[in-house]
This record gives C-alpha cells, structure tokens and sequence, in this order.
C-alpha cells in the first residue's frame, strides 16, 4: 500500500475517470475502483443532512459482499439512528467551526454504546470505520461520509494517512457527482414514479441513452443475464415491450 506522498500518481487515472463519468451511473464503478487504491472498504455509506435537520437521506449504500444488507443498514439508521451518532455530531461541530477543512476521524467499534455497536457493527462483521462531513456550500446540506472496514482489513497507519491527505479530494468528488446526479434524475424520477425499483430505473435512463444490455452490464458491474432480467421487469410493470414505447412513455 503508497504511503499519502506517492498516492498521486497511482490514482491519477482513476480520478480523471470518476470526473468523466460524474452524475451518471457509471460514476461509481469508477469511484470504487480509484478506492482500492487508497484501502480495502467492505461498506460504503454517505448520509446527506439539511442544516435544520428537517431532511435526511442515504446518498450511497454499498456493502461489497452483501449489497442488500447495506440498503437496510442505511434504512435502519435513518430510522432514528443517526440521532445517537457520536462521531456524527462531533465532526459536524468540528466542520463548522473549521469551515473549508474536511473533519475526519476512525472509530474502533469498542468505543460504541452496546445496542448501537450490535447494529451496526457485529451484525454485519465490522471492526472500525473512517468517517468525515463535507458540507455543500449552495445547500448548506451536509454530507456524512463512512468508509467500513472488517477486522482482517482493518485500516493500517499509511492507509489513514492517505485517506485523509485524499478527502477533500473524496468529498469533492462526490458532492458534484451528487449534484450532477440530481439535475439528470428528471427521467429517473419519472420511472420511480412509476414502481419500478432504482436499478429498474437506473437500466432504462441508460437505454434510453443508447446502451445495449452488454454495455450497461460492463458500466454497472452486472451480468448481462441480469440486466436484461432487469430491462424485462421494468417493461412489464411499465405495459411496454421496445425501447421507442419507453421513449413515448418518457
């Protein structure tokens, strides 16, 4: 693993992919690669939070073994959770009293009250996770950042020191991937609307765009099988069987 003086030219490439493809599906893929760079992550989850408190939401939720265990993780924790987050508190005040510079901070499971800790820590298999807050600046929404790790992978000292020479570089690219993001969800948002799931709507905004079941395979990290079962489910829920009725439909 690079120590954070010679990260840089390691990860060049990665970051210049992750720009290429921000606001789109494929951003992720490429974010998740340009990781593996920096440390092992067994569970990705960013949290967004408006500054009244009034509106919390999962902006990513990935757990790399289990993906569906990630989603209810991140249901659980916005089910009330995230008001006994510690370390969330804590970087927040740190944020704001530092203001350009990204808080960050590991915490060791050990350290967590007994119910929280089960939750979302035992459960799952995790040992310490490496955490900071970004605020957006227009919004003044802030972006609560947490990278997992399993005792077997658990962070070594050159991995922390590249993480955190990196994360307002990390958090900056995700704050304009997120924004990016929400200005193309218009069609996303049309076929949610719908009943189709996220990836169902994911899959059809990327027909619709031009890609064949290969290619949104290899940019999502799907089995072209599975795309295409994806595709079937979306267009039977929607009463539609070729991609020019789901440009009428849009």
């Amino acid at each position: 693993m690079h120590n954070s003086r010679d990260i840089w030219p390691d990860i060049s490439q990665q970051i210049a992919g992750c720009i290429d493809k921000l606001g789109s599906g494929e951003f992720y893929p490429r974010f998740f690669q340009m990781m593996k760079h920096l440390v092992h992550v067994d569970q990705y989850m960013v949290f967004e939070f408006s500054p009244n408190g009034d509106y919390a939401t999962c902006r990513l939720a990935h757990n790399i073994e289990h993906p569906d265990l990630g989603v209810e993780l991140a249901s659980l924790y916005l089910d009330g959770a995230y008001l006994d987050d510690i370390m969330l508190k804590e970087l927040k005040e740190s944020l704001l009293s530092q203001m350009d510079v990204a808080s960050c901070r590991l915490l060791e499971k050990r350290k967590l009250p007994p119910v929280y800790r089960q939750r979302f820590f035992n459960v799952p298999n995790f040992d310490t996770k490496f955490s900071f807050v970004v605020m957006d600046r227009k919004s003044q929404h802030i972006f609560y950042i947490n990278f997992y790790s399993k005792i077997e992978h658990s962070f070594a000292e050159e991995q922390l020191d590249s993480l955190k020479s990196i994360s307002s570089l990390i958090g900056s690219l995700l704050l304009k991937h997120f924004r990016d993001e929400r200005k193309q969800r218009g069609t996303i948002k049309s076929l949610l609307a719908s009943g189709l799931s996220e990836r169902e709507s994911q899959i059809c905004n990327m027909i619709l765009q031009g890609h064949t079941a290969k290619s949104i395979g290899n940019h999502l990290e799907l089995s072209e099988s599975t795309v295409i079962t994806y595709k079937k489910r979306a267009f039977k829920k929607l009463r539609i069987n070729r991609k020019s009725e789901l440009v009428r439909f849009i």
